[in-house]
């Protein structure tokens, strides 16, 4: 599998400029943010109206998506010189501080890795395959949750990202947006380069500020009575993460799946929005998972 950032333009560059990544990516002579790809002038990108002034909504820091099994870190990025910033690594979610917040009024843009050289599939690996409906859940830095739903995906050839189409997927919206971009359709050996980009937009549906998220929380687990400390649960998603720490940026130590049976260690920790339990495995390995991805057995 090719690492997507290997080019003049990563795939996380493809949230502002979504063009031809693996023939290079420039600021045009009009200044920051117009585009033009290296050796045509037929595809230039005109100003975007960057949300730079957005001060609703909160820096996020995690972002789930139950359906395409997402758990993972969302890291601060930056557009430097017209050109948007490659994910630090095949797990992690970049979004740019340049676009909205989250649960701003206007379009928050993520990126991620589809695939991480010497990985394999990576954390964004199965978006495209989201339906429309779909929840994407994105924490804030003070403990909020964002709730987006999938309102389309679709995949688009390079050549059909006219700076019409550029402005329409990332630039700000009237409406509270989530869009997350990866590469997609073929991958082109030679240029080392996918030839498509797929594209999912979310709009958010449901906001719990940072008590409130952590009152359900409480109230969830208390609701679910059956788990607690030396029981037994089920895993009911694929791809599970099992991290370090109670925390969507703590090292995953394995990935469970759907029907996979851990004991409960210890009691429930509060953290990012989510209720994290203690587990291990029949192998031996603890860790910790969100209990909205456990089903109590015993």
């Amino acid at each position: 599998m090719q690492r997507i950032g290997q080019i003049a333009l990563p795939v996380a560059a493809t949230v502002i400029v979504v063009l031809a990544l693996s023939v290079g990516v420039t600021a045009s002579p009009g200044g920051f943010p117009g585009f033009t790809i290296d050796g045509s002038d037929d595809l230039k990108a005109g100003p975007l109206g960057l949300n730079r002034q957005a001060v609703e909504g909160e820096v996020p820091v995690a972002i789930q998506i139950p359906d395409a099994t997402v758990d993972a870190e969302v890291e601060l990025n930056q557009i430097v010189d017209g050109v948007m910033q490659d994910p630090s690594g095949p797990w992690v979610v970049s979004w740019y501080e340049e676009t909205a917040k989250a649960g701003d009024d206007s379009n928050a843009v993520m990126s991620g890795h589809v695939d991480y050289w010497d990985v394999g599939p990576a954390v964004f690996y199965t978006v495209g395959q989201l339906q429309a409906g779909s929840p994407i859940e994105v924490a804030g830095d003070d403990g909020s949750v964002y709730t987006y739903e999938v309102e389309w995906v679709d995949t688009f050839a390079l050549a059909e990202l006219t700076p019409e189409t550029i402005t329409d997927l990332v630039g700000p919206t009237d409406y509270p947006a989530l869009t997350l971009i990866t590469c997609g359709g073929d991958f082109d050996r030679a240029a080392g380069e996918y030839l498509s980009r797929t594209i999912v937009r979310g709009r958010l549906v449901d906001t719990e500020d940072a008590g409130q998220a952590d009152d359900e929380a409480a109230d969830d687990q208390g609701a679910s009575g059956a788990l607690g400390a030396n029981t037994t649960a089920a895993v009911v998603e694929d791809g599970l993460n099992m991290r370090a720490d109670p925390s969507t940026d703590g090292d995953v130590v394995t990935k469970l799946n759907s029907g996979d049976e851990v004991t409960i260690t210890g009691e429930a920790v509060e953290a990012e929005g989510y209720v994290w339990w203690p587990v291990e495995t029949a192998d031996g390995e603890t860790g910790w998972v969100v209990e909205d991805f456990l089903e109590a057995t015993g």
